[in-house]
């Protein structure tokens, strides 16, 4: 059982239609999904993801219009097709975005292929912290046998500096690398 998973960043667009399609909350306004992820609370309070009241309700509509299965904390009476996520049976409680989430239990569920798209990671601010968790998860459902493919362009399961030993860049004394399009700062000594 092949499953894909799409973030919101650049390359999103060229997941399938077909299959089972995983989805950031926010992104069903823009495409339909299988299954629509919201690792976060949902009422309305959350402004920090770009996730006013607003896009909340407009979210929840689609989704009940729609009757599409919606991933989150817990389930919420107000959205019949709400699933409480399983964090009991997450055999490391360990998860800094939704996309690791989602990789375990495509894992859980099953799957023998996982592919992302639109799932970049590069910059420094939140993301930066998310992408440690989804390349654990990856290298967990690796592991266990699962393939997966991480679509262009993304920063998941790679090292900025390249690979350690062999494309090792010295950060202290050269400019910045250039990764991806961006251009990542360096530590101040």
């Amino acid at each position: 059982m092949r499953i894909s998973i799409v973030g919101k960043a650049q390359g999103w667009e060229d997941a399938p239609y077909e299959g089972i399609v995983w989805g950031i909350h926010s992104h069903c306004l823009t495409r339909s999904f299988t299954m629509v992820w919201d690792m976060h609370k949902i009422d309305g309070t959350d402004e920090e993801r770009g996730c006013n009241s607003e896009t909340q309700s407009r979210i929840i509509e689609y989704i009940n219009k729609n009757k599409t299965p919606y991933m989150t904390l817990e389930k919420h009476d107000n959205i019949p097709t709400s699933i409480e996520f399983p964090l009991e049976e997450m055999p490391l409680k360990y998860s800094e975005s939704s996309v690791s989430y989602m990789i375990w239990y495509a894992y859980h569920l099953g799957a023998t292929e996982i592919e992302l798209f639109g799932v970049d990671m590069s910059n420094f601010d939140e993301y930066h912290e998310q992408l440690k968790s989804t390349d654990y998860w990856i290298g967990y459902v690796r592991g266990k046998g699962v393939e997966v493919t991480v679509h262009e362009p993304t920063a998941v399961c790679k090292g900025y500096r390249g690979l350690y030993g062999y494309d090792f860049v010295d950060l202290l004394n050269k400019p910045a690398p250039i990764y991806q399009g961006r251009i990542y700062k360096t530590a101040e000594v």
